[in-house]
């Protein structure tokens, strides 16, 4: 394997597209191959002679992959079978699978995320001939794999002990890594430096930059035989001249223009479309659209005994942009009306911020999230009257319309944490989060639910006390400049400090270092308070300072 070496800069004018590219930062590998076909069509085949594989086309039995063996003899893709068996009579043939192979390269995308989670699809070219490929995004995934070489490396030798063979280049654009692995004379995998795409696509046939068979036609006809040849034209004459998409091409694979990778992915079980014969510019009139989709989904759903807990909304425009809209559901639902509602609220105020240009041709709605539902409970008949069970989603749906008006972040719900500090037994998160996240409460010593009270402090205040002992209840205290007279009082009830916190790591409050004693105190109006003495006196302070913490009812 061996390294692309930078060429010195060019010295001939390259028109529109001599402009150094900016530095991505991405990584893009390119991986041909050029026999898949017959190399993924399994042994039954003597591999010491010439192979072939063929299918009908217009009545004809034509050869549509070979192996490098009857590569050598003449053959190749294309021609008829008549004319293969008159150049090697003893030629092996075989009909073509294109379900299988294609099966097995799905395979192998899967089995390529070892080293990528960003694998996508290369699909073969015009001419079966052009083998398949996969495309893979290796930004920040090469230093696990000892190196960019060292993960090429491994790559190519496993595909090699499955008697594949494979072609691959590594560059900063999918275009320029796609051309180097299929045009390059040297067939050693090439590792391509960053921002030398554009000196290493020059001397490329056009057929690199992935134009059309009728472009390509028209370049042998004008004798343009390298990519370099083409830059030198400015970009309105080459657009008049071949369209739009050389130019396209070029900047893609000089860096000049971004490309996305699509991610191998499987094709949603839940999902449901509908194509617009003419764009739809009107947020309001998108709305009564969806809910023959979501009727639509909702079958699917209940059919398959699921219930959606988030549902994607992807919008298509005329102009190709695409445009996604994400729901999160506090409950798993099967609901067209309360998906509906769900989305046409959403869209009512989104009226104002969406552009959707000139119309959206396309609605794509998938339940990307889904759970097991329940079938609601049957109707109950009591002294002749038939009592409907309220629906159990009926706080769900609540929740999940709060959450649509006011914002995922500001809906939460209490979750108890393994903590016997007050303030840090409890705490809230969002309630879509809280739905599918386990308690952590790691023991079953709550306390009594009567001993706290109903109104906690965010923080505990400060109070002045004067007690009739030090370790004794308070006698009288003082709270925001009013003072109470105390008249009863219960406790200690005592909280030692988490001092295993600090070990892992966790920095402390200053009144969570000490033993707490709280008391439950009634004072001379009948109001009740919980408040605690901050440190034990004479073996932890001298001075314990009082705290107050809540209100009882």
């Amino acid at each position: 394997m061996t390294d692309f070496t930078p060429q010195e800069p060019l010295k001939t004018p390259i028109g529109d597209f001599a402009f150094k590219p900016q530095a991505t930062g991405r990584r893009i590998v390119s991986l041909w191959f050029p026999y898949w076909l017959v190399q993924s069509h399994g042994g039954g085949f003597d591999a010491t002679r010439p192979f072939v594989l063929v299918d009908k086309q217009n009545n004809t039995q034509r050869v549509v992959a070979v192996t490098p063996l009857a590569e050598t003899a003449g053959l190749h893709a294309s021609m008829s079978l008549a004319d293969a068996r008159a150049l090697v009579p003893d030629l092996q043939t075989a009909p073509v699978s294109w379900p299988a192979a294609q099966m097995k390269l799905e395979k192998t995308a899967k089995w390529l995320q070892r080293y990528t989670p960003w694998v996508g699809y290369d699909a073969p070219g015009d001419s079966p001939a052009d083998g398949f490929g996969l495309l893979l995004d290796i930004s920040g995934c090469a230093h696990l794999f000892a190196g960019e070489r060292a993960m090429l490396a491994d790559i190519q030798a496993r595909f090699q002990a499955r008697g594949i063979t494979v072609h691959a280049a590594v560059a900063g654009t999918i275009g320029a890594a796609w051309g180097l692995a299929r045009f390059r004379r040297q067939r050693q995998a090439v590792i391509l430096p960053p921002q030398q795409e554009t000196d290493a696509m020059l001397d490329l046939p056009p057929a690199a930059l992935r134009l059309t068979p009728q472009q390509l036609d028209l370049c042998r006809r004008l004798g343009l035989d390298k990519v370099s040849e083409l830059a030198k034209f400015a970009r309105p004459a080459l657009t008049r001249r071949f369209g739009p998409l050389p130019v396209m091409r070029m900047e893609q694979a000089f860096g000049h223009a971004g490309e996305a990778l699509s991610p191998c992915v499987p094709e949603p079980e839940f999902l449901v479309q509908k194509l617009l014969p003419q764009g739809i510019t009107q947020l309001p009139a998108l709305a009564d659209l969806l809910a023959p989709l979501c009727a639509q989904l909702a079958v699917k759903l209940e059919a398959a005994g699921q219930g959606a807990q988030r549902l994607d909304l992807v919008l298509t425009r005329t102009d190709n942009a695409v445009m996604a809209l994400s729901l999160r559901l506090a409950h798993p639902s099967a609901t067209p009306s309360h998906m509906t509602r769900l989305f046409a609220d959403r869209l009512e105020r989104l009226r104002s911020g969406v552009d959707i240009g000139l119309g959206v041709e396309k609605l794509r709605l998938v339940a990307s999230q889904t759970a097991p539902i329940s079938p609601p409970q049957t109707a109950m008949g009591l002294q002749g009257r038939s009592h409907a069970p309220p629906a159990a989603s009926a706080l769900a749906q609540l929740i999940d319309r709060l959450v649509g008006r006011l914002g995922p972040q500001r809906v939460v719900r209490p979750v108890a944490q393994p903590s016997y500090i007050p303030e840090r037994a409890v705490d809230f998160i969002p309630i879509l989060a809280a739905a599918n996240r386990p308690s952590e409460l790691a023991f079953d010593t709550a306390p009594p639910i009567h001993t706290r009270p109903l109104f906690m402090l965010c923080a505990p205040e400060p109070i002045e006390v004067i007690a009739e002992v030090p370790e004794g209840a308070p006698f009288r205290f003082r709270w925001r400049r009013v003072l109470h007279e105390v008249v009863a009082a219960q406790g200690p009830e005592r909280i030692s400090p988490e001092w295993w916190q600090e070990i892992f790591g966790t920095k402390l409050r200053s009144h969570n270092r000490q033993t707490r004693d709280y008391f439950r105190i009634e004072d001379n109006n009948g109001y009740r308070f919980w408040l605690y003495r901050d440190g034990l006196y004479e073996r932890e302070t001298q001075q314990p300072k009082w705290f107050m913490h809540g209100v009882f009812a």
